[in-house]
């Protein structure tokens, strides 16, 4: 993981590092795909084409997982730049998509026992708080980005 941090050298120089929060942006991405292909799921199921719909949303699940963890790694990555953990947002945002994947995970158990209503209802219930949760971390990286900035321009003003 330390290799992957990104740093400011004192030099003028361009530094040769992949920017950690590119990577965070990634995650975010791999998140977005998974809501889409849960909302997808859910569509499929509406249409009676269950086993599909039960297939999309365990992808969907999967690379929202997938897109968590590489957003609380490149999180961690960070944490020497600026505290992350005191950012409200990004808080908001990875409880929001663990409840929200938690609901899901539920509603596709209930899904698979045949419980089709209790199990929509709760795939509906994660899906609108895994769509919380990016909104909230989305806010979060872009108020590190311009902290990141401003820093840079005190810096460079100096």
């Amino acid at each position: 993981m330390g290799k992957d941090r990104a740093y400011i050298c004192s030099c003028d120089c361009q530094c040769d590092r992949d920017d950690v929060l590119d990577a965070i942006q990634e995650g975010i991405c791999r998140i977005k795909e998974g809501i889409k292909d849960i909302q997808y799921g859910l569509d499929l199921i509406c249409c009676c084409r269950i086993n599909e719909g039960i297939k999309c949303i365990e992808r969907g699940l999967c690379r929202t997982e997938k897109g968590l963890d590489d957003v609380v790694d490149g999180l961690r990555s960070i944490e020497f730049e600026c505290d992350f953990r005191s950012n409200r947002n990004i808080k908001e945002g990875v409880c929001e998509l663990n409840d929200g994947k938690r609901m899901v995970r539920q509603g596709l158990c209930e899904l698979k026992n045949c419980c089709l209503c209790e199990g929509m209802e709760n795939v509906k219930k994660g899906l609108e708080d895994l769509e919380k949760g990016l909104c909230y971390l989305y806010n979060g990286v872009t108020e590190i980005r311009d902290e990141r900035e401003e820093r840079r321009r005190r810096k460079c003003c100096k």
